[in-house]
């Protein structure tokens, strides 16, 4: 991505990719955590105007009218929401734009014009100078223009409150290109929380495999972030070439669920990726590809052969420790495997009607 300096500018292909996944995302978490929380919080940490030069949403018009336009989310939850935005032209810009928005009295907005990590360590310090409070539940989505100003010491101190999310962009072509320039060093330790970074690989196809991998361990190490659960989505630009990963951090498999089925509803074969080199603006933002269930079932033999398990714990690891998602493996996997000859599983117990796998459904793989 290159240096924009204007208040607005064109959107491209893989920010409309990375704006549906938000979109999906935030209509699963908010309804869900505003019915079992008083307070919820939704932080944009590089905001930006809120409009592109097409008129095209931005993500906190997005999230404003996911939260104003939801039937299921309780008028009795309190939403917080936090626009941090370092251009002062791009703030004036994002608050005439919300202005044009009804919001209901149940939402509060903040737009503050300041650096990310100055106003997020400032608000940490705040909740950590008081030892039993906790930032309330909170999805923080962080989206720079660069490889700088994301230090993991910030991320750590966010996850470590129970109830928060975070939804990262990982610039690595800025961070593939700008590696080896000198006065980089201490923005790429503070990024990856360790200077292992210095020992990635000249080779592009293996450098990418090592930073993505390293920013990966970093998040979910004890030494790093902590994070229970984490999943990225490759976004690639207009010459097919990778252009940033996004990385989704939460210490709730309900959330890591959620998040996976947004980034299925943009790539439906479960590649996690987008491309702006292969998108058709006549065919819609939605590939139409098929999952690999043969992967899938490998992975389940490979883990269950000549074991039984529930329905549901099957479905567990298939959320936690696979690609795919629990809406894949009863009809395309277990169903074929039952009418099999010979059959490839048998059902011990717990359900009343052949084909069906309910959740306390017993299924032993021969």
């Amino acid at each position: 991505m290159a240096t924009i300096n204007s208040v607005v500018w064109e959107i491209e292909p893989h920010t409309e990719a990375k704006h549906a996944i938000l979109k999906k995302y935030l209509g699963a978490w908010l309804p869900i955590m505003g019915w079992s929380n008083k307070r919820i919080a939704y932080i944009d940490g590089f905001a930006g105007p809120g409009k592109y030069s097409g008129g095209e949403d931005g993500s906190p018009i997005i999230a404003i009218k996911s939260v104003t336009e939801h039937r299921l989310l309780s008028d009795k939850t309190q939403i917080q929401m936090l626009f941090i935005e370092e251009s002062g032209d791009r703030c004036i810009f994002l608050e005439t734009e919300i202005k044009k928005i009804a919001i209901p009295s149940n939402i509060t907005y903040n737009i503050r014009c300041d650096r990310f990590e100055k106003a997020m360590d400032e608000i940490l310090k705040m909740i950590e100078s008081n030892d039993a409070s906790n930032l309330i539940p909170s999805f923080i989505f962080i989206d720079p223009f660069g490889f700088s100003g994301i230090p993991l010491s910030i991320i750590k101190r966010i996850m470590k409150n129970p109830k928060c999310e975070v939804l990262i962009t990982f610039m690595y072509d800025e961070i593939s290109r700008f590696l080896s320039l000198p006065g980089n060093e201490k923005h790429f330790t503070a990024t990856f929380g360790s200077e292992e970074w210095k020992k990635a690989p000249s080779d592009p196809a293996k450098k990418l495999e090592f930073l993505h991998q390293l920013y990966n361990k970093q998040l979910e190490s004890s030494e790093g972030a902590n994070i229970k659960f984490v999943r990225s989505f490759k976004m690639k630009n207009k010459f097919n070439k990778t252009d940033y990963f996004l990385f989704f951090g939460t210490n709730s498999a309900f959330g890591l669920e959620k998040m996976k089925e947004a980034m299925w509803n943009v790539d439906k074969a479960g590649s996690f990726e987008f491309s702006d080199a292969s998108y058709n603006p006549y065919q819609g933002m939605l590939f139409d590809d098929k999952p690999n269930f043969f992967k899938l079932k490998k992975s389940i033999l490979e883990k269950f052969k000549g074991r039984e398990v529930s329905s549901r714990e099957l479905g567990d690891f298939i959320v936690i420790e696979t690609p795919f998602l629990r809406s894949h493996y009863k009809t395309s996997i277990l169903k074929p495997m039952e009418s099999a000859t010979p059959p490839e599983i048998n059902i011990i117990g717990g359900r009343t009607r052949r084909g069906t796998y309910p959740d306390g459904c017993i299924i032993k793989f021969l």
